[in-house]
């Protein structure tokens, strides 16, 4: 369990002001690293995951025996273990003084903690060190405290928060070089930080389509860290070959249980009660992640759609109205509005995510109607693998969307690409 403060609403109010404040302060001055998702504006588990396996696939699908060695790193306790005196010291280096930088002081001091276990609680002690968790400002100031990490780390790096992933294509043991040395700068400051990385729970990946796989040993502290086929990163579960059978098979498990649990609960409501908990409780269940993630094969996509067809009889009854009656889009539409939001956002600025790095525009064709938006041409695939990621995936759907789609606003976007979805379902 971990330690969650109890602060007051008047002290929330309070912690937002300076929170927003602090951070349009520390955006501007550019302290908070690219490679940064946790707990930004514009930025989720969703950009960092879309942007780091798009270049992942597009690596793999370059050439096909290529391996990407992925370090999933674990912080122990990172949280709690935030010195006061050095926080406070790169606030100050950052341009934070004066009250401002007194204020947080005494936000973070002078704070005492307690255990309740069965009705009796323990003596109050004194806290010592950590950001407060279950507080509001407390998140920005664990990213000021970890924006120096990145420095001087040649391979791929990416954070959200504490969950910090370090990639590099590896070829050669050089290359493994590389990124053991890449390695042990994280070590050396998080020894110099007062932060302790978790070598039983920090991992390393083969990302490869490759038959043979390619293992080199690296170290965490003279700790060697375990290889695996699979692991969860910020909820989606990674396959090594970058395939989602089993992330699939799981979300479909929880989806089902969920749904299982409300049809009991619920079996008496109305029509418009059950759809409502389906929407709220099961289907962003399913969606999760999306587009950084996809089903990719028919046969995954109809594991999904099984959960919500359950659903649909749950909330219709036996026999079932025309999907657009039930105002439910299917799952194969819902994947490919998934994508064009997420688009249309990046486009709009809603989001910070370059989602056209890999894409540029196209020739005009002959006899196209469109002259305002310039045609998008994906990037260069040699293989259905590279088609999955999503700057390849999401082209096409854009390029057949009307003009005034396009022009419209971030805000009017959703409702009026589903009504053009609609319009075009078969």
């Amino acid at each position: 369990m971990w330690p969650i403060s109890n602060t007051s609403l008047v002290g929330k109010v309070l912690e937002r002001i300076v929170r927003d404040e602090l951070s349009n302060f520390l955006e501007a001055k550019n302290v908070i690293p690219a490679n940064q998702h946790g707990f930004r504006a514009r930025r989720s588990c969703t950009t960092l995951l879309t942007g780091l396996l798009d270049t992942w696939l597009a690596t793999l699908d370059e050439k096909s025996g290529a391996h990407v060695h992925a370090i999933l790193l674990d912080f122990s306790k990172a949280f709690d273990r935030v010195p006061f005196a050095r926080l406070l010291s790169k606030l100050q280096h950052y341009g934070v003084s004066g009250d401002v930088l007194r204020w947080v002081e005494c936000f973070l001091t002078g704070r005492t903690q307690s255990v309740k276990f069965g009705g009796v609680c323990s003596a109050p002690t004194e806290v010592l060190s950590g950001v407060v968790q279950g507080s509001v400002l407390g998140p920005l100031l664990f990213n000021v405290y970890v924006a120096d990490l990145p420095k001087e780390i040649c391979s791929g790096f990416v954070q959200y928060a504490d969950d910090t992933t370090l990639h590099r294509v590896v070829a050669t043991p050089e290359d493994a070089d590389a990124l053991q040395e890449d390695l042990d700068r994280i070590f050396i400051w998080s020894e110099n930080n007062a932060m302790q990385l978790n070598q039983r729970k920090s991992l390393v990946m083969d990302i490869s389509r490759a038959r043979a796989p390619l293992f080199f040993e690296y170290t965490v502290g003279g700790v060697a860290l375990e290889y695996v086929d699979r692991q969860r990163l910020l909820g989606v579960h990674i396959n090594s070959d970058l395939r989602w059978d089993v992330h699939t098979d799981t979300v479909r498990a929880k989806a089902a249980r969920v749904l299982g649990f409300v049809t009991r609960n619920l079996r008496g409501c109305t029509q418009k009660v059950k759809r409502v908990a389906y929407l709220s409780l099961v289907k962003p269940i399913l969606t999760y992640g999306l587009p950084a993630w996809h089903p990719t094969t028919q046969r995954n996509t109809n594991k999904l759609e099984r959960v919500q067809k359950r659903a649909l009889h749950f909330i219709h009854g036996r026999r079932l109205p025309p999907p657009k009656e039930t105002n439910i889009m299917p799952l194969s539409m819902h994947l490919q509005y998934t994508d064009l939001n997420f688009f249309k956002k990046c486009q709009g600025g809603a989001i910070d995510f370059d989602a056209r790095a890999r894409i540029v525009e196209g020739w005009r064709l002959r006899g196209d109607t469109n002259n305002r938006h310039a045609r998008l041409q994906p990037p260069p695939v040699r293989s259905v693998f590279g088609q999955r990621a999503f700057s390849f995936r999401v082209v096409s759907p854009w390029n057949n969307l009307p003009p005034e789609l396009k022009d419209c606003t971030v805000t009017d976007f959703p409702s009026l690409c589903k009504k053009h979805l609609w319009q075009s379902y078969q």
